[in-house]
């Protein structure tokens, strides 16, 4: 929602999230939300003043603009996203599973859209992002991460560029890191682009382990989120647990090296052996886990990203989010991309964990805001509509109201 300089923002409800933590557990994400009906944001300076109820004092020529019988939430966080990817809408294989997607988006990799083109797509995708409400993104980022950084700051959006370890033919070595080449040389170029960066693996089965020891090392001491796709498709379970199977075909010589084993470990145990699972690190989708890795996955406090329409669409399964949720991780939501989604709006993968499991719409409120902030360690900017914070909100789809 494009906003002015200095404005009251009057709707039915609003839900500032003031005094809310990260929710971890049931009873925490499920937990009553303090709400101001009839109910104002007094913004200036792009920033927020107070959340009140109407009427109010109002300074002296402030605009006032009624959003009508709407319910407001601060600005969303998409915590998971791939907007390098979005000159590849609607063209990826659908429905058929992981290892098809993957085949035909390869395929659009090798013989991709000019550089200009895939510039104009990431910039509409950042300007739908923004028209859904989205206050931060964190984003995969390779080879277009400064069309992104741009094209997210001229329509307000934050970034956090979660900077991709991928295999090679010279598989992995780089003796400069934690910073991969183009995310390294893109950040010599802008000043300042290198605190919205982190270091981030692909996978399991296509980052060399020493370079996700490495990059989630390097963010450890920084106090950035380190991410990861996890357990994502049964494909990647063949592979790890039993060598096998066709992302050994899709990537044998050209991304897994020819020394290469099966750690014959799921995903899950592999990424606590190597030392990758703390409260730093984000591990994106987690369909594939049981009651006892999700026990792990809290114990240790690594957050949970849910992408459950990019699932759906892919054909690997669903989440157990009802297990996640009551063993205690964080969980949030992120849309994937372009490639695998239909659109970018985090508010409709709530509405499908929804329509799904019947969760309560309190814990999708704050799987979207302060749980979304936290495991992109943003701050507490983000998410809540505190004295300070940016102006950013989001309209709350009726199918997620309390």
């Amino acid at each position: 929602m494009h906003l002015p300089e200095s404005v009251a923002l009057r709707a039915r409800t609003i839900y500032p999230m003031t005094g809310e933590g990260p929710a971890r557990g049931w009873d925490a994400l499920a937990a009553p939300l303090r709400a101001v009906d009839n109910g104002v944001i007094l913004l200036h300076g792009g920033r927020v003043e107070s959340v009140e109820q109407w009427p109010t004092h109002l300074p002296a020529g402030m605009e006032v603009r009624d959003l009508g019988e709407v319910t407001l939430v601060p600005g969303v966080v998409n915590a998971h996203c791939h907007l390098q990817l979005s000159w590849t809408a609607g063209r990826a294989c659908m429905g058929q599973g992981f290892a098809a997607w993957l085949r035909s988006l390869i395929a659009l990799l090798r013989a991709q859209d000019p550089a200009e083109e895939r510039a104009a797509a990431i910039d509409g995708a950042c300007a739908a992002l923004a028209e859904y409400g989205v206050r931060h993104v964190g984003d995969y980022a390779g080879q277009d991460i400064l069309a992104v950084d741009a094209a997210a700051a001229r329509h307000g959006v934050g970034v956090t560029h979660l900077c991709e370890w991928f295999g090679a033919k010279t598989p992995f070595i780089d003796s400069r890191r934690p910073w991969p080449p183009r995310c390294r040389r893109a950040a010599a170029t802008v000043p300042g682009l290198g605190r919205r960066c982190a270091p981030a693996g692909h996978a399991l089965y296509s980052t060399d382990e020493d370079v996700l020891r490495d990059a989630h090392a390097f963010c450890k001491a920084l106090d950035k989120p380190f991410a990861i796709h996890l357990a994502e498709s049964e494909e990647e379970m063949r592979l790890l647990e039993l060598g096998e199977g066709p992302l050994r075909d899709i990537y044998s010589g050209s991304v897994l090296p020819e020394s290469w084993r099966a750690p014959h470990l799921r995903p899950v145990a592999w990424a606590r052996s190597l030392g990758l699972l703390d409260s730093g690190t984000l591990a994106v989708h987690c369909v594939h886990v049981d009651a006892a890795e999700a026990a792990l996955l809290a114990h240790t406090r690594t957050a949970v990203c849910l992408c459950p329409r990019s699932n759906a669409n892919l054909a690997v399964g669903a989440a157990p989010v009802e297990m996640l949720a009551h063993a205690g991780v964080l969980l949030c939501l992120g849309t994937d991309g372009l490639s695998s989604n239909s659109d970018l709006d985090v508010c409709r993968e709530a509405v499908a964990l929804r329509r799904r499991w019947g969760l309560p719409a309190e814990a999708l409120i704050r799987m979207l805001t302060v749980n979304g902030a936290a495991a992109l360690h943003l701050g507490e900017g983000v998410g809540r509509l505190c004295h300070g914070s940016a102006a950013g909100v989001a309209v709350l789809p009726d199918e997620l109201l309390p």
